[in-house]
C-alpha cells in the first residue's frame, strides 16, 4: 500500500483545481486508506478536510509546505503532523507566515518542526541545481550539512514518471542512502485527473492576469492524483513503503482542547454568576418603574437559571458591556435582532429594547438547554460607527482573544465567465454576449443558466469554441479566488486564538481566522455579529438634526400609537422606510391598512415567499374576525392575533405545548427539526406529538392533522422576536418620515449619494409633498445634503464628474478665501485648484453657478473666455501660484436665451435627475396619465404601462435582416432601455425619434430594460 503525502488544494489560491470533498472521495474511490492535505503556507482547508475524512472513513494527514530562508536561498520544506502537538506547531508556523511573511527562518523551522515529519524535496528543492548539473559532490556536501543542522528528515523522490528525473532521483537516492537518510515517494498533486491539466493552465493564466498564449503559463504535467497501481508502477517499493510508515505514524485528528468565552473583567471578590443577576434585577426594576410583577420575576429567574446551567454569564456581560459603551458614546444601537429579542435578560440589560412578555416572545426560541449551542446575539449598529464598537471590544479583550472571520470570494457564474474568457482569448464581445444571457438570480450556476436560457443553449451549441469555453468556466466555477473578511462577524476566545486555530493578517490590527465561520463554533470560539446598518445611521442623523431644535426628543420614547405614522403605513407611503419599500410590501399595506404596531409585525412576517399564499386568508380574517375557523378551540388564544393564520414560529411552539404536552424546550427542538427537514428526527417527534395529543383527548386523525399543520407552518413561519425588533426600527423611520419630513428626506438622500435612481425617487417624493429642493450652489452647498429649516440643499459631490474629491477642493477654497464673488472669480479660483473643464461644465449644467445670475447657456458659451481669463490672472507666489484679478479685465459677457428643454437634458446628465418641473410632468398631468414613473417600474416584474420621453434611438438589423431598435427612455425619475422588435418597429419606426413622448405597454426584462408590446405616440417632436 501507499499514500499521497503532498496535495495542494484550491485554498492555495488559483494554484490548484482540487476541492476538498472531491479529494477525499477520490482517495476513497482509489482504495487509499489515508491522504494528506499540504497547502502552501496556509491551512484554510484543514477543518473541512478533517470533516470529510471522518465522513468517508479516510485517515487524515495534515501537513504544510513552508518556504524557509536557508543558507542564503529560499528553500521549500514539507511538514507532516505526527500528532496534535505537531498540528499546533503547524498552526503557529502558518499564522506566522500569513502575517505578511514570504518565508520562515531556519531557527523558526527548527522550533516548529517538532512533532512533525520533515521532508526535503529533491526536484524543486535544495538540491535542484546540483541534480540538474549532476554535481554529486555538491549534493553530498548539502546532505551532510542538512544532516548536521536538522532533526531526522526524509528526502522526497518526485517526478519519477520522466526518464530524466528518474536517473537524477537514482543519484539522489544513492547519495542519501550512503549517509543513512531515508527517501520517500512524493507525487506532488495539483489536480485530480489528467483531464484537469487544461483547467489548471486556465487557472494559472487567471492568476497571472494573462492568456493561454503566454509561454509562462505552463504548469508541470503529471501532477495529478495517481491511482495505487500507477504509483506502484512508477515508484520504488521501498519509497512507497516509506509513505505508509509515515502515514501510520501520523495520528492527528485536530481535536485540540476547546476554548470558551472570555471572562468578563470584574472587580475582585465578585463573579459573573453573582454580577449578572444583580444587573438584571436592577434593570428589571428600571424597566417596570419599580413594580416587579410576578410574571416578570419568574421569567427572569428561569432565564438566569438556564444561562447559568449553560455557563453563558460572561457572554451576556460582554454583550451588555459593549452595547452600554456604544449608548454612552451617543451611538444609536438597534433595538434588537433575531431570537435574542425573546430574552427578558437581554431586555433587562439593555441589550434589546423589546419587552418579550408584552409580545409573547419565547426565551426557548433563543436559548435551549437541550440544544446546546452558543447564544447568538447579533447587534445592529449605524454603519458609520460599527468599527468604533469593534475597536472597543478589541482593546478591552486584547489581540490574542478576538479575530475577524475569513470568507472567500469564489469564481461565481458571471465572474468566472469573464476571467476564463480573458484567459482563453475569447473576444470581449462574445464574453459580454454570453454573460448577458446569465440570469441575475442570486446564486445562479452556469449549469442552471444553461438549463433555463434557451438563447444560451442555441448560442453555445452553434459554436464549438464557445461551448469549450463555457464548459471550462463550469469546471472552474465556485473555486475560491480571493480572501476577504466577513462583513459582520468576529470571534472571541478565552484562550489565545492561535492555540485554537491558525490565523492570517489581512488588515491592520485585528487578525483573521484561517477557517471559515461554520468550523469555528465546534472549536469553542464564540461568534459575535456586529451589523452595520445604513437605516440606523439614517435614524441617528435625523435625531441629531431634531436635537438642534428639540433636545428633549428621544427616539426610544416616541409613542407607538401615532396617528400620522399609521396613516403613512395605510397609504403605503413607505419609500425610505426599512423593510417596507418594495412594491409588493406597499401593495400589502394598501390592503391591510395597519392601525397598530401588531399589524406592522404581522406585515413583516407575512410578506415572505412561504406565507404569501396566506395573505388573503389573513386579510379576510382581519376584515371579518367572526369568520375565522380555528384548528381547535384550545388554539384560538394562540392564533387569534393573526386571525387563525400561523405566521410565527413561536405560535408553532406554543401550539405544541398546548395540544401535545411538549415543553417549550421540546417544542423548539421540533421547530428546528422541521426547518432543517431532518426526516429521521421528525419521525420520532411525530410519534411523541401524536401521543401527547391523544393523551389530551384528540383522536389519531386530529393528532396527525395537527402535526401536519405544525410541520407546514414551522417550515416558513417567521421568528416573531425578529419581526418585533425590526418592526420597531421600521416604525421609528415611519414616525420620523411622518413627523419630521425635512430631516427625514435630508438624511435619506445622504444615504443614497451616488445612486441617481433612488435619489430621483426621493426628490420626486419631496416635490409631491411640497418640500423645497434647491440646486447645488458653489457658495452654499457642502459635500452632503443639508437643510436650512425650509429647503434641502443639494451637495456638490453628487454632480457627475465632480464627485467628492473635487467638491471638497471647492469647499476648501471657499473656506480659506471666502465666497466666490462672481462667475469669473469662481472659474479663476477653480482652475487654479485643478478643477478641469468637464467638471466646470457639469457644475454649470447642475445649476451650481446659477447664483451668479448669468444663465446657464450664457455661462457655458462664455466658458472658453473664462478659462483663458483664469490662466491670465495667475501669478507666482513663492513656490506656488496665486491670482491677481487686476492683471486683466474680465471678459465681456453676451447674454443668451436658455432653452428649457436643453437645460433640463443637461441638468439630468449632470445630476441623474431633474430638479425643476419638466415638460413630461406637465404633459402627464394634462393628459391625466397615472402610470408609475420609470424608477418605480424598475423594481417590478411582469407587464406594465408606462409614459416616457425618447432620449435616443439605436437602430440595428436582426440576423434575418429585419430592422429593430433600442430606445433610451427617460422621465422625471430616471431612465430605462426598451427594445422594439421588428413587428412593432415596422409600424412606428418613422415616429420613434429623439424628443417624442410615448405611452407603452411592455414586459420588464430586468432592473432597467423593457421589451415593447404596444406603443402609442403621445406627442411628436
Amino acid at each position: 500500500m501507499t499514500t499521497h503525502l503532498f496535495v495542494r488544494s484550491c485554498y492555495t489560491l488559483l494554484d490548484s483545481t482540487i476541492r476538498i470533498p472531491e479529494l477525499v472521495s477520490t482517495a476513497k474511490k482509489y482504495g487509499y486508506q489515508s491522504v494528506a492535505l499540504t497547502d502552501h503556507h496556509v491551512m484554510h482547508g484543514v477543518a473541512r478536510f478533517l470533516h470529510e475524512c471522518k465522513k468517508e472513513g479516510i485517515h487524515p494527514i495534515i501537513g504544510l509546505e513552508v518556504d524557509v530562508f536557508y543558507h542564503e536561498q529560499k528553500v521549500p520544506f514539507l511538514l507532516l503532523a505526527k500528532n496534535n502537538k505537531g498540528y499546533t506547531n503547524l498552526m503557529k508556523l502558518s499564522s506566522m507566515l500569513c502575517d505578511g511573511r514570504e518565508y520562515a527562518t531556519y531557527e523558526e523551522l527548527i522550533q516548529y518542526c517538532e512533532h512533525n515529519f520533515l521532508v526535503v524535496y529533491g526536484e524543486g528543492g535544495y538540491f535542484d541545481a546540483e541534480l540538474i548539473s549532476e554535481d554529486r559532490t555538491g549534493i553530498t556536501q548539502k546532505l551532510a550539512l542538512m544532516k548536521s543542522e536538522f532533526p531526522p528528515f526524509d528526502i522526497a523522490i518526485s517526478y519519477e514518471e520522466t526518464s530524466l528525473w528518474r536517473s537524477k532521483n537514482a543519484v539522489l537516492k544513492a547519495l542519501a542512502k550512503a549517509q543513512g537518510i531515508q527517501t520517500v515517494a512524493l507525487n506532488k498533486i495539483y489536480y485530480l485527473g489528467q483531464k484537469d491539466y487544461e483547467t489548471l493552465k486556465v487557472l494559472s493564466a487567471i492568476k497571472q492576469g494573462t492568456t493561454l498564449r503566454d509561454k509562462n503559463v505552463t504548469p508541470i504535467t503529471g501532477r495529478y492524483f495517481l491511482s495505487i497501481p500507477e504509483m506502484e508502477q512508477i515508484y520504488d517499493a521501498d519509497d512507497l513503503r516509506r509513505t505508509d510508515e509515515i502515514a501510520s505514524e501520523c495520528h492527528c485528528d485536530g481535536n485540540l482542547e476547546k476554548t470558551g468565552i472570555p471572562e468578563y473583567p470584574l472587580k475582585d471578590g465578585i463573579t459573573a454568576e453573582q454580577y449578572l443577576p444583580q444587573l438584571c434585577l436592577a434593570g428589571l426594576k428600571k424597566r417596570l418603574n419599580g413594580d416587579l410583577k410576578p410574571a416578570y420575576v419568574e421569567r427572569l429567574k428561569h432565564e438566569l437559571q438556564v444561562i447559568h446551567q449553560m455557563g453563558f454569564e460572561d457572554y451576556f456581560l460582554i454583550v451588555y458591556d459593549f452595547i452600554r459603551y456604544g449608548r454612552q458614546k451617543g451611538i444609536y444601537i438597534g433595538p434588537g435582532r433575531g431570537s435574542a429579542a425573546g430574552s427578558l435578560v437581554a431586555y433587562c440589560l439593555g441589550i434589546t429594547m423589546v419587552d418579550p412578555l408584552q409580545y409573547n416572545l419565547l426565551f426557548e426560541r433563543f436559548l435551549n438547554a437541550e440544544r446546546v449551542s452558543m447564544p447568538d446575539i447579533d447587534t445592529d449598529i449605524p454603519d458609520i460607527h460599527r468599527q468604533e464598537i469593534i475597536d472597543y471590544v478589541y482593546q478591552k479583550y486584547g489581540e490574542q482573544h478576538i479575530a475577524n472571520i475569513i470568507t472567500f470570494d469564489t469564481l461565481a457564474a458571471r465572474a468566472v465567465l469573464r476571467d476564463v474568457g480573458k484567459a482563453m482569448d475569447i473576444s470581449k464581445r462574445e464574453i459580454d454576449m454570453i454573460v448577458g444571457l446569465i440570469p441575475q438570480t442570486p446564486k445562479i450556476t452556469l449549469k442552471k443558466a444553461y438549463e433555463q436560457k434557451e438563447k444560451l443553449r442555441v448560442l453555445l451549441n452553434a459554436s464549438p469554441q464557445l461551448m469549450t469555453y463555457f464548459n471550462m468556466a463550469k469546471r472552474i466555477e465556485g473555486l475560491p479566488k480571493n480572501k476577504s473578511i466577513h462583513a459582520a462577524g468576529i470571534v472571541m476566545s478565552g484562550k489565545p486564538i492561535e492555540e485554537i486555530i491558525p490565523t492570517i493578517q489581512m488588515a491592520e490590527g485585528m487578525k483573521t481566522t484561517q477557517f471559515v465561520g461554520n468550523y469555528l463554533e465546534e472549536r469553542g470560539l464564540i461568534k459575535m455579529d456586529f451589523l452595520g446598518l445604513k437605516n440606523l445611521t439614517t435614524i441617528d442623523e435625523i435625531v441629531q438634526m431634531i436635537h438642534k431644535k428639540n433636545l428633549d426628543f428621544h427616539i426610544l420614547s416616541i409613542p407607538l400609537h401615532d396617528a400620522k405614522t399609521y396613516r403613512l403605513f395605510a397609504q403605503a407611503d413607505t419609500i425610505g422606510v426599512f423593510q417596507f419599500e418594495s412594491d409588493g410590501m406597499r401593495n400589502l399595506l394598501r390592503k391591510m391598512k395597519p392601525n397598530c404596531f401588531e399589524d406592522i409585525i404581522a406585515a413583516l412576517a407575512l410578506f415572505r415567499p412561504g406565507p404569501k399564499d396566506q395573505i388573503n386568508v389573513y386579510l379576510e380574517g382581519r376584515k371579518n374576525p367572526s369568520s375565522v375557523v380555528y384548528p381547535s378551540k384550545e388554539l384560538e388564544p394562540i392564533l387569534k392575533e393573526t386571525y387563525g393564520v400561523t405566521i410565527y414560529q413561536e405560535q408553532v411552539m406554543l401550539m405544541a405545548q398546548i395540544v401535545a404536552k411538549f415543553s417549550l424546550v421540546k417544542a423548539d427542538i421540533l421547530r428546528k427539526a422541521i426547518s432543517k427537514k431532518n426526516e429521521e428526527e421528525l419521525a420520532g417527534l411525530r410519534q411523541e406529538y401524536v401521543r401527547g395529543c391523544k393523551e389530551n383527548g384528540y383522536s389519531d386523525e386530529t393528532a396527525s392533522y395537527l402535526f401536519d399543520l405544525a410541520e407546514k407552518f414551522a417550515g416558513y413561519g417567521f421568528n416573531k422576536s425578529h419581526a418585533v425588533a425590526y418592526g420597531l426600527v421600521a416604525y421609528q423611520l415611519a414616525y420620523l418620515k411622518a413627523n419630521y419630513p425635512l430631516e427625514f428626506y435630508t438624511s435619506i438622500l445622504n444615504s443614497v449619494i451616488g445612486d441617481s435612481t433612488k435619489s430621483a425617487i426621493y426628490i420626486t417624493e419631496c416635490r409631491r409633498k411640497h418640500i423645497s429642493i434647491e440646486a447645488p450652489d458653489v457658495n452654499r452647498s457642502t459635500d452632503i445634503y443639508y437643510h436650512n429649516g425650509k429647503s434641502i440643499i443639494l451637495p456638490l459631490s453628487i454632480i457627475k464628474d465632480v464627485g467628492t474629491l473635487a467638491a471638497r477642493t471647492i469647499l476648501d477654497e471657499r473656506d480659506k478665501k471666502g465666497s466666490f464673488g462672481d462667475y469669473f472669480d469662481f472659474v479663476a479660483r477653480a482652475v487654479l485648484r485643478k478643477i478641469n473643464r468637464t467638471q466646470l461644465e457639469r457644475l454649470i449644467s447642475a445649476g451650481a453657478l446659477d447664483g451668479f445670475d448669468l444663465g446657464r447657456t450664457t455661462m457655458m458659451n462664455t466658458l472658453d473666455d473664462a478659462v483663458k481669463y483664469a490662466k491670465l490672472v495667475q501669478v507666482p507666489f513663492g513656490t506656488q501660484l496665486s491670482i491677481d484679478p487686476q492683471l486683466v479685465s474680465k471678459p465681456v459677457v453676451v447674454r443668451m436665451k436658455d432653452s428649457q428643454e436643453e437645460l433640463s437634458e443637461n441638468e439630468k446628465a449632470a445630476l441623474g435627475f431633474n430638479l425643476g418641473e419638466q415638460p413630461i410632468v406637465h404633459l402627464r398631468q394634462k393628459l391625466g396619465i397615472t402610470y408609475p414613473p420609470l424608477a418605480e417600474l424598475n423594481s417590478n416584474r411582469g407587464l406594465y404601462r408606462g409614459f416616457a420621453y425618447i432620449q435616443s434611438v439605436r437602430q440595428i438589423r436582426t440576423r434575418k435582416g429585419d430592422l429593430m431598435c433600442f430606445l433610451k427612455l427617460t422621465d422625471e425619475t430616471g431612465e430605462s432601455d426598451m427594445a422594439v422588435m421588428p413587428n412593432l418597429y415596422s409600424q412606428y419606426g418613422q415616429h420613434l425619434v429623439k424628443g417624442v413622448y410615448i405611452q407603452f405597454y411592455a414586459k420588464i426584462q430586468d432592473e432597467a430594460s423593457f421589451l415593447a408590446n404596444q406603443i402609442e405616440i403621445v406627442r411628436q417632436k
